[in-house]
C-alpha cells in the first residue's frame, strides 16, 4: 500500500474491520487436534503525531462475483509472465526447508531446518527434518557460505520470520514458546509461538526478549516493521481475529513501550488465513492468504491504491504465484529486487527461497490483474517430545 512519498513519515494503519500449514513436512502438531493449530502454520501517513487510520466498510456489492476465482486465473495466465518478474532459485537451498526470507546490512537471513547435525531431529520424528533455525549469507558476494545467526537467537526448537530495525541494532523474530530453558503450554497442552527481540553487542545477539502482547493462549509470528521501525506487523489467532490467522499492528513508542495491537480489518483479513506481512521500502503491504482469490494453496497479495477513495487487494499472479504454497514476500523497490519462498514443482527441499527481479513498475503491473476493491472509510485519530509444537 503506498501511502505517501516521505519515507521517514511513511507509516500506515488500518483499524477495526500462523500459522500456516505451510507444507504438510513443517507440521509438528496432529492435524486432527485442531485446537492445537495455529492455522497459518499448521502444518497512512504519520506526520507528527497524528496518523490516518483507514478502515473497511465492504457491503454486499463488494463481494467477489461468482466465477472471481475463474476470471483471475484467465487474466493473468494469458500474458507473458516473463513481462513482470524473473525468478531464480537460490543456490544456497537446501534438502529441507528454506524460507522467510529478509534483508540485513547486504545480507540475506532466513529460516532453515539444514541443521541435520542437531539433536533436534530426534524431536522432529514426524517430519525427519530438525528444527528451524535462523542463517545468514551474503547476497552480494558469490559463494559466500552460509552460516548461523551469532548468540542467542536459536535454540532447540523452531526460530523463523526475523525483521531488523532500521539501524541494525534490534531483531525481532518468532519462536516457539520457550525461554530460560523451559516451554510453556497453553491450556490445551499446546506450544504456541511468540514473538522475541534481541540486540546486536560485539557481534552477537544477546538479551532475547518476549513481547508484551504476546500470550501463552494463542499465537503471534511473523514480524515485519514499517520502513521507519515505528510501527511492527505481524500475524495472530488472538481472539477478535477475522479468520484462523490475521495481520496485525502495533506501534512500538521512542521508549521502548508498544501500543495495542490493531487488526488491519477485513479489507486485508478474511476468514482464511492471512499471514507474512511486508512492507518495503516504498511503503508497499505484501502478505500471504488462503482466504483471498488466488491459484491455490497459500498466495502472495499486494494491497495499492484503486481510486482516490478505494484500495485494492492483487494477487501478484505468475511467476511470483504458483498452484503450490508461496510466501513470505520481500522486495526492495528501490532497485526492483527481491526475495520469496515457494514449495512448487521443481524444487531442491521441501521450500525453497527464489530471487526475482521486478521489470514492470508495480501500479503498472496491478492494472493487468483483477483487484478486490475496498471502499476505505477515512477519519484521523491522535496519536520427541510428547507436547504438541506448533511448528511455521
Amino acid at each position: 500500500m503506498r501511502l505517501q512519498k516521505n519515507l521517514l513519515g511513511l507509516v500506515f494503519f488500518f483499524f477495526l474491520n500462523l500459522t500456516y500449514s505451510q507444507q504438510n513436512t513443517l507440521v509438528i502438531t496432529n492435524e486432527t487436534e485442531d485446537e492445537c493449530v495455529f492455522e497459518e502454520t499448521a502444518d497512512s501517513y504519520q506526520n507528527t503525531t497524528t496518523k490516518t487510520v483507514l478502515a473497511s466498510n465492504i457491503s454486499e456489492d463488494q463481494k467477489e462475483p461468482e466465477g472471481y476465482n475463474f476470471m483471475l486465473r484467465r487474466s493473468i495466465n494469458v500474458r507473458n509472465e516473463s513481462a513482470n518478474f524473473v525468478i531464480e532459485s537460490l543456490p544456497i537451498n537446501s534438502k529441507n526447508s528454506d524460507y522467510a526470507p529478509s534483508f540485513y546490512k547486504g545480507e540475506l537471513v532466513f529460516a532453515s531446518s539444514r541443521n541435520t547435525k542437531s539433536m533436534s531431529l530426534i524431536l522432529q520424528e514426524s517430519t525427519n527434518e530438525p528444527f528451524l533455525d535462523l542463517y545468514t549469507t551474503s547476497k552480494n558476494i558469490a559463494n559466500r557460505g552460509v552460516s548461523k545467526l551469532k548468540g542467542a537467537v536459536n535454540t532447540k526448537f523452531h526460530e523463523s520470520s526475523a525483521t531488523f530495525s532500521p539501524d541494525g541494532k534490534t531483531v525481532y523474530f518468532t519462536r516457539n514458546n520457550y525461554s530460560k530453558r523451559k516451554f510453556k503450554r497453553n491450556a490445551k497442552g499446546c506450544v504456541l509461538l511468540k514473538i522475541y527481540k534481541a540486540d546486536y553487542n560485539n557481534g552477537k545477539w544477546k538479551n532475547v526478549e518476549e513481547l508484551p502482547f504476546n500470550s501463552d493462549e494463542y499465537s503471534t509470528a511473523h514480524p515485519a516493521l514499517s520502513p521507519d521501525g515505528k510501527f511492527l506487523y505481524f500475524a495472530s489467532d488472538m481472539p477478535g481475529s477475522y479468520g484462523k490467522s490475521d495481520i496485525y499492528v502495533v506501534a512500538i513508542h521512542e521508549d521502548g513501550s508498544y501500543g495495542t495491537p490493531k487488526n488491519l480489518g477485513g479489507l486485508i483479513n478474511s476468514a482464511g488465513r492471512e499471514t507474512f506481512p511486508y512492507v518495503s521500502d516504498k511503503g508497499t503491504l505484501f502478505f500471504t492468504s488462503d482466504g483471498h482469490v488466488g491459484f491455490g494453496g497459500l498466495d502472495i497479495f499486494m494491497v495499492l491504491p484503486h481510486e482516490d477513495t478505494d484500495w485494492a487487494v492483487y494477487n501478484m499472479g505468475a511467476p511470483i504465484n504458483s498452484p503450490q504454497d508461496d510466501f513470505t514476500f520481500i522486495i526492495n523497490e528501490e532497485n526492483k529486487m527481491g526475495y520469496f519462498a515457494s514449495n512448487r514443482a521443481g524444487g531442491k527441499g521441501g521450500d525453497d527461497i527464489y530471487g526475482f527481479k521486478q521489470l514492470v513498475p508495480l501500479l503498472e503491473y496491478r492494472n493487468q490483474i483483477p483487484g478486490i476493491k475496498r471502499k476505505i472509510k477515512r477519519y484521523i485519530q491522535i496519536t520427541p517430545v510428547t507436547e504438541d509444537i506448533t511448528s511455521f
